[in-house]
């Protein structure tokens, strides 16, 4: 036996039990049918092109084994690299969700970065530091769009594409293995001093409408994607081991995301609504901006979406050059 058959058939008996283990016999013999139609496929290509091209057709067997052990070379690095990637990102190098503390020596802000959805000790760990700055007289700001009326909700959800309600998080962190953001355990603590720092459905709207009239771009009626049906439609597909493997994959994605500027930059220039994008992010950024420049506190922490912090630094440095940032702690979300 050569090295390539014996290559071949190793890797194979590896991927057969990792699929028996994942879904029994099921995945197996779906894993080796798929290997042998390619298998069929390829080579009757590769005897009508050696005959147009008057070349010699190679026996059967020969290259069977040949394109089984490139397939088998092919599952073993793709396969490997993804799981080492996964390792190192969720395990290695995990993202980190930083608490900047700026200040303009009037005033100091701790603004702690949020995304969504995140593991609960992340967002028990930010109920405990909301609770002891609050125990020293701090008040708190928060990001939450609030509600408005019926037509402009279903009216933002067009412009996004995506059905948005009130499940969609919850629906979306099964997918991550992780827990959606409940403000709820972040408000009442020491005192209520807790203040709801951003726009409201129609506020959004209104701004998203000027933006089009401006741009001269033309509406679109497409209904919005129903995100959380087809959330529950992939998750009664999947069994618990499958689950696990795409739970453990999409948190290095995550925490990748994350981690890279890169990414988020190219995400942000490529968002596929630009001006709508510019009311979630710009419009909100000076919303904030205002209220603290304007707030009778002299201390606030606040928890607003990762991608807000640079723009509202920047735009409070617009007001006030003395703004620098002290200090800076991280928090691991997914680790």
């Amino acid at each position: 036996m050569n090295f390539k058959l014996f290559f071949s058939i190793t890797t194979i008996i590896i991927f057969s039990a990792i699929s028996f283990y994942i879904n029994n016999i099921a995945w197996i013999l779906n894993f080796l049918i798929t290997i042998w139609c390619y298998t069929i496929i390829f080579y009757c290509i590769h005897i009508v092109w050696n005959n147009l091209r008057k070349k010699e057709v190679i026996e059967s067997w020969e290259y069977i084994k040949n394109f089984i052990f490139k397939i088998s070379l092919v599952i073993l690095i793709s396969t490997s690299t993804i799981w080492w990637l996964s390792f190192l990102s969720n395990n290695v190098f995990p993202a980190e969700m930083p608490e900047y503390t700026i200040s303009n020596w009037e005033k100091t802000v701790k603004f702690q970065a949020m995304v969504h959805i995140w593991k609960e000790t992340f967002y028990d760990e930010i109920a405990k530091n909301i609770e002891n700055f609050k125990e020293k007289w701090w008040v708190y700001f928060f990001e939450w769009v609030k509600p408005g009326k019926e037509e402009n909700a279903k009216k933002f959800n067009e412009a996004l594409w995506v059905e948005f309600d009130e499940d969609l998080y919850k629906n979306f962190s099964k997918l991550y293995g992780v827990t959606f953001q409940d403000n709820s355990k972040f408000l009442w603590l020491v005192n209520d001093k807790d203040f709801n720092v951003d726009l409201n459905i129609d506020q959004i709207v209104e701004l998203y409408d000027e933006k089009i009239k401006k741009s001269e771009k033309k509406e679109t009626n497409t209904p919005p994607l129903d995100a959380n049906k087809e959330i529950i439609k992939t998750l009664s597909l999947l069994n618990e081991k499958e689950l696990q493997i795409l739970v453990y994959v999409n948190q290095a994605m995550l925490n990748l995301l994350i981690s890279s500027e890169e990414i988020q930059t190219t995400l942000t220039n490529n968002f596929w609504n630009k001006e709508l994008f510019e009311v979630i992010l710009e419009e909100r950024n000076k919303v904030l901006v205002n209220e603290i420049v304007n707030s009778e506190y002299k201390d606030i922490y606040t928890t607003y979406w990762l991608l807000h912090f640079k723009w509202v630094f920047n735009l409070l440095k617009e007001n006030d050059p003395k703004w620098e940032i002290i200090e800076v702690n991280n928090l691991y979300p997914i680790k």
